[in-house]
């Protein structure tokens, strides 16, 4: 017989694994979002810094945020990369 009790544990452990599993594929997008990064990549920070990669090292990343103006960033503190059609789309609004 199926208790209710056992319904609950049961329903526990579903969310439990679902929320595993979804935590694996964030950090492994991150991951690979790290990896992917080049010099001359428009890129968004955590903070919501937008700049330009000018230099890129194992563990940090130089951006230059305005002409003359460069941060010395680590490569966890990325966002994402801006695509071209994105960087146009604000332009405009702008």
């Amino acid at each position: 017989m199926i208790t209710p009790d056992i319904i609950l544990v049961l329903a526990l452990g579903a969310l439990i694994l679902f929320m595993f599993a979804n935590s694996r594929k964030r950090r492994k997008q991150a991951e690979e979002l790290m990896n992917s990064l080049k010099v001359g990549d428009k890129i968004l920070l955590h903070s919501g810094i937008f700049g330009t990669i000018t230099d890129l090292e194992e563990d940090r990343l130089t951006i230059e945020t305005a002409p003359k103006v460069h941060l010395t960033v680590i490569k966890q503190a990325v966002r994402s990369v801006e695509t071209a059609d994105t960087t146009d789309t604000n332009n405009e609004e702008a």
